[in-house]
């Protein structure tokens, strides 16, 4: 009988070996790419709140000031990503989202503001004032999305992302117009020659008197005709401020009416005021009307009710009364 090789050299099946190196390289690709991301995604932010924070030594901030500036930029852009994604309470997530698609911007603007004032690049003044712009502001910005979205876990949770979004958003649509609409009003009368003083009176007096009738609407036809002749004031006065500021081509009546109109504002505002005093809620009317009817209903429709038992009267000799 032959004999075997002591030392057999041993067979290798290639493909097989080739599947398995595969499987061990994909496996450690998907430990490896986590870990991988988030050192990027860590160098990105640190790269963008260093920028941020040599702008806000270009303009003259401490070194305190350049870290906070940095914290609430890119610091608020990471707590916003964490609550969106990892956040169960869906109020909360839709404020978070609605305030990322904000915030990815100003952070990105302020990252460019500073590189072009850092090169010295004259063809983007613009850019730069901007920067500026949101850089100061950038104390008052941050407490924004840190109050708000306190407020909002308090909200019962719905588990309807698309209408939590839609609610955030009508809100937010609201307080940009109103914002706008102020500051157009403020700017018509400054325009004119009118102190700032008085044009911001006037114009809070035209916003609290329009969201006055917003929230009254429906209850009786005078809110409903103040809601309507405020926010046609309030666009009239945009209108035209706007058109004054873009050096775009106007109608002579439109600026006679709206000066007309922005002089009454504080008289149209008290005026409404006190009407509003004086009219009673739908509400009120329909339940004073229901009532009514009761109180109207006179005593003879009312049947007499007998009692079921009469005690007889008291006599001295212990019976009841003699018949």
């Amino acid at each position: 009988m032959p004999e075997g090789n002591p030392n057999p050299t041993p067979s290798y099946d290639g493909p097989a070996a080739g599947r398995r190196i595969a499987r061990h390289l994909m496996h450690a690709a998907y430990i490896a790419a986590p870990v991988l991301a988030a050192l990027a995604a860590l160098l990105v932010a640190l790269n963008a709140g260093a920028t941020i924070a040599r702008l806000l030594a270009r303009l003259g901030a401490d070194p305190v000031g350049q870290i906070l500036g940095g914290a609430a930029t890119v610091g608020v852009l990471a707590l916003l990503l964490a609550v969106a994604l990892l956040g169960q309470h869906t109020p909360t997530r839709a404020l978070a989202l609605i305030y990322l698609v904000a915030w990815l911007p100003l952070t990105i603007a302020l990252s460019a503001a500073e590189a072009a004032l850092a090169s010295g690049l004259a063809a983007l003044p613009a850019l730069a004032q901007v920067g500026q712009t949101i850089a100061t502001l950038l104390g008052g910005l941050a407490l924004l999305p840190a109050v708000t979205l306190a407020v909002a876990s308090r909200r019962a949770d719905s588990q309807d992302l698309r209408g939590e979004l839609g609610h955030y958003l009508s809100g937010a649509q609201k307080l940009v117009l109103l914002t706008a609409t102020a500051g157009a009003s403020v700017a018509f009368g400054v325009g004119r020659g009118m102190p700032v003083e008085v044009a911001a009176f006037i114009a809070i007096v035209l916003e609290t008197s329009f969201l006055l009738a917003l929230a009254r609407a429906g209850q009786h036809p005078l809110h409903s005709g103040a809601l309507a002749a405020f926010g046609a004031v309030l666009a009239l006065v945009s209108v035209e401020t706007i058109s004054t500021l873009a050096n775009l081509r106007t109608l002579a009546a439109l600026a006679v009416i709206g000066e007309m109109a922005y002089q009454l504002a504080p008289a149209a505002g008290l005026a409404y005021i006190v009407a509003s005093q004086l009219v009673q809620p739908a509400s009120t009317r329909a339940r004073a009307r229901a009532v009514q009817p009761q109180a109207d209903q006179p005593q003879a429709d009312q049947p007499e009710t007998q009692p079921a038992y009469t005690q007889p009267a008291y006599s001295l000799n212990g019976h009841g009364d003699p018949k």
